[in-house]
């Protein structure tokens, strides 16, 4: 009798322990299939680029839109008309001066990207760390005065009457002081791409202040 009773405990214990050892396999399995979860979409977040962090939280969305149509800027993927390369180089303006980012290690992104769209001569004669230094010292005075660009306005595009590879973007921008700002874009034709040359400050009738 005692030797049955010995029996049906073994049984029992043996029975508890399987029990016990799956349900910690079964632990262990939840905790690897979070893991791969968590894993999966920290490699989705880097594939895709996903910079909203670095955006101030009320601007977020707009900040993320207009960052991301600047990054897709490319030598092979390059806009097509005058109008569209001063639209896409004044919307980054919107992002570096209107109080949008928070976390400024994305300014070099943005300025190189911006490059792109500036002709080789311009490029040549502003160095990359000048410029990012120039920004970044304007986006924290724009800062410290409470002042950012809440809006920039491109009209339709000139052509010169003498040279059809050189065209003329005018473009107003404003700011939280409701001070407005006009400016008329230079852009030469080189190769087949619409490069920016420089640009003028200008009084409202688009006449440019010596």
């Amino acid at each position: 009798m005692t030797n049955k009773n010995n029996t049906n405990r073994k049984y029992d214990d043996s029975k508890k322990s399987s029990k016990k050892g799956n349900n910690i396999i079964g632990i262990l399995f939840i905790i690897l299939v979070i893991f791969i979860i968590i894993g999966f979409f920290s490699i989705s977040m880097v594939k895709t680029g996903d910079t909203s962090g670095y955006f101030n939280k009320e601007d977020k969305s707009i900040a993320q839109s207009i960052y991301d149509k600047i990054i897709a800027i490319t030598e092979e993927n390059y806009p097509k008309t005058p109008e569209e390369v001063v639209s896409i180089y004044t919307e980054s303006y919107k992002l570096l001066y209107g109080d949008k980012i928070k976390d400024l290690s994305i300014v070099p992104n943005i300025i190189e990207k911006q490059r792109i769209l500036l002709s080789d001569n311009l490029v040549a004669n502003n160095a990359l760390d000048e410029q990012i230094n120039t920004v970044l010292a304007n986006i924290e005075n724009l800062k410290s005065n409470k002042i950012k660009v809440t809006s920039i306005n491109i009209k339709s595009t000139d052509y010169d009457q003498n040279d059809n590879t050189l065209a003329y973007v005018k473009v107003t921008k404003e700011d939280s002081a409701f001070q407005t700002y006009y400016y008329v874009y230079y852009l030469k034709l080189e190769g087949d791409k619409w490069k920016i040359t420089g640009w003028y400050n200008t009084d409202e009738n688009f006449n440019i202040v010596s």
